[in-house]
């Protein structure tokens, strides 16, 4: 789905369990050297902008502190923008102007869902829904077809929100997107859509791309 002259670089962060505090803070600790993989030096490729695709991980912050995730992987990689996915769905929600959100997950782990929705919340978001497909571990997500993130979605819709949230980035959301939208007429931000969004904006890309609303912005 990338713009032409465009390019991604990609490289895994150890991640070991479900949607725990546990291994969310273990992510963390290994998140900026795997960052610094990505941002290169003037003797390598040097990538313009570093995106973390996680969502309930990057709702998190390096052991505890203030200092936002991404800010704090910017800083390790010698200045290089950084963008999590939970920056990115909050940068996407402000863009449509959403207040209140009903949230999906697909996993039923309820550690990562409160993450989530607490992230949200400490920036101002009235979260009213909370919907999950009841799956149990990252391999049954990474195994869903779109159609299962369409029906997540459904789940999730509700005629007192301004936006549906689908902050998980193991789940296949971007082939449907576009079509619950123009089925449900409710924008839907989720993970990577929204750090595709805000990546690409970040580096003066603007294209229009089939993934949502959210690239009309």
């Amino acid at each position: 789905m990338l713009p032409e002259g465009v390019s991604a670089h990609f490289t895994r962060v150890p991640y070991a369990g479900t949607g725990t505090p546990e291994a969310g803070r273990k992510m963390i600790e290994n998140v900026e050297n795997c960052a610094k993989l990505l941002a290169g030096s003037d003797e390598t490729i040097r990538v313009d902008v570093i995106g973390l695709a996680h969502g309930s991980g990057s709702a998190l912050s390096p052991g505890g502190a203030a200092v936002p995730l991404d800010e704090a992987i910017s800083k390790a990689v010698g200045g290089t923008p950084a963008i999590t996915a939970s920056t990115a769905v909050l940068s996407a929600l402000k863009k449509f102007g959403a207040k209140t959100v009903s949230i999906g997950l697909p996993l039923n782990q309820p550690s990562m869902i409160a993450t989530v929705k607490n992230h949200l919340e400490n920036n101002g978001i009235t979260v009213k829904k909370v919907e999950h497909l009841g799956l149990t571990h990252h391999t049954l997500v990474s195994s869903q077809p779109p159609e299962s993130a369409y029906r997540l979605m459904k789940q999730a819709y509700s005629n007192d929100v301004d936006a549906i949230v689908l902050n998980n980035s193991n789940l296949r959301t971007l082939e449907v997107i576009d079509l619950f939208e123009k089925d449900y007429g409710k924008p839907v931000i989720a993970a990577n859509q929204a750090l595709m969004w805000a990546c690409l904006r970040a580096v003066g890309v603007h294209d229009a791309l089939p993934a949502g609303k959210l690239f009309e912005f």
